[in-house]
């Protein structure tokens, strides 16, 4: 089948062809047989086998559109052929017509260039060999010069060529030792490029975490110290001061038995009297007595002291009753539980010590007793449990100076909170003050 195919190609353009459409059709033939030749595919290689065996003057774009697949190929290939179509090209004389080709193919390459598939294949050997057979078919004018896709050795390697295309089997495969040489390059360049992407990378990682792990112990640390500041702190605070001495309960009795003793026995109502009496009898009683000396005989002052004055009572005037006085108004300090979203607190669990439920510790001043004074104190151990559900046991009565984070484990306080005392129950006036430390 392909025997007959080629046969049939050969006898077609040697019936319809001149020389100059046979000379493009062979630079058509020479630069598809280049490009399939490094195209590793069965297709493309059965396509390179048929241009092998193909003669000079035989149309490539056949050969691809009967075999099939490389419509694109073919595509560039009937580009490349568009200038035997032209009448001027086939009327021109084989030196103008040579000068035509040399200037197609130059384009060609220039267009195509980038292409890997062209650019890579047409190196400037493999153009000066398919040159050389171009000027085989077409001579060209003589010129003092060589032409610039020409060389010495181009041309003294064309002198060995392929009996199916022309073309030099050594300049194709140094052509390929080339490209091969150039891809290997290019992938050891690209492998230096990743392997430093990478190593920066690994470095800027390690560096990372290290000092993460340095500025979480130096977090760590600083967490410490401020617990045990706090702990030491609420120690302090707690701490109460010692005992004050007290008066003993038994003078007021016995200073009021006396007074009563002194009313009954002047007979009179009247407490001025009996005040200065009781006057008299503690200034005695509290003289003591002289020690008589060795050898002297003890008299009692009683038989030798001198007689009582006689004292003359004036008539006084009756004081007016006397009015009960009010009672004495006391502060107050007592703990309350967390109040809830309207800020009212519990009173009925009020507590006068500090218990884990508490949060809270109001200060009621005597002189206003409606009107309280609270802050944030709490047992060290419970405080997490606060901070944790802090929008219903903190908020409601505090605001904080600063947002809250995670870090945080104390609370300090700013400015003592108000609250006012509705229908017996302490309700939030004004926010206390806080920090989260």
């Amino acid at each position: 089948m392909r025997l007959l195919i080629i046969l049939s190609l050969l006898t077609t353009s040697a019936l319809a062809q001149s020389a100059n459409q046979a000379a493009v059709d062979t630079l058509t033939k020479d630069v598809a047989t280049v490009v399939f030749a490094r195209i590793q595919q069965p297709k493309a290689q059965e396509i390179y086998a048929m241009l092998r065996d193909c003669g000079d003057g035989c149309d490539p774009q056949t050969i691809i559109r009967t075999v099939g697949g490389w419509d694109a190929v073919g595509a560039k290939m009937q580009e490349l052929s568009e200038l035997k179509n032209t009448a001027q090209f086939n009327s021109m004389a084989p030196a103008e017509a040579n000068t035509a080709i040399r200037k197609q193919l130059a384009q060609f390459y220039a267009r195509y260039k980038t292409d890997n598939n062209y650019g890579k294949p047409l190196t400037p050997p493999v153009q000066a060999q398919i040159i050389a057979r171009i000027d085989q078919l077409l001579p060209p004018a003589p010129a003092p010069e060589p032409t610039a896709t020409v060389t010495e050795s181009s041309a003294s390697s064309s002198t060995v060529a392929d009996e199916g295309t022309g073309i030099d089997p050594n300049a194709l495969r140094l052509s390929q030792l080339e490209r091969e040489q150039k891809e290997k390059q290019d992938n050891q360049l690209w492998m230096m490029i990743l392997s430093g992407i990478v190593g920066l990378l690994v470095g800027a990682a390690g560096i990372y975490f290290a000092l993460y792990r340095r500025a979480k112990a130096e977090i760590e640390r600083l967490t410490d110290d401020n617990q045990k500041l706090s702990r030491d702190v609420d120690f302090y605070r707690r701490t109460k001061p010692a005992n004050e001495p007290r008066q003993s309960q038994n003078e007021p009795n016995l200073k009021a038995r006396a007074y009563d003793a002194i009313i009954n026995e002047l007979g009179t109502s009247n407490p001025l009297e009996a005040i200065k009496e009781l006057k008299k009898q503690s200034t005695t009683a509290s003289k003591p007595a002289p020690r008589p000396r060795f050898g002297e005989p003890t008299i009692e002052s009683a038989l030798v002291g001198e007689p009582d004055p006689i004292q003359v009572q004036t008539p006084i005037e009756p004081l007016p009753p006397l009015e009960p006085l009010p009672p004495i108004a006391r502060s107050e300090v007592f703990y309350c539980p967390p109040p809830d979203q309207n800020g009212q607190f519990d009173v009925s669990q009020k507590s006068p010590t500090l218990i884990p439920e508490s949060a809270y510790r109001f200060s009621v001043s005597a002189d206003n007793p409606t009107l309280a004074m609270f802050r944030f104190e709490a047992d060290p151990g419970r405080v997490a449990r606060f901070l944790t559900y802090r929008n219903y046991m903190i908020e409601p009565a505090c605001e904080s100076e600063n947002p809250y984070s995670s870090v945080h484990t104390r609370i300090a306080m700013r400015r003592d909170g108000e609250a006012t005392l509705e229908n017996g129950t302490w309700r939030v006036k004004t926010k206390a003050l806080i920090r989260y430390e």
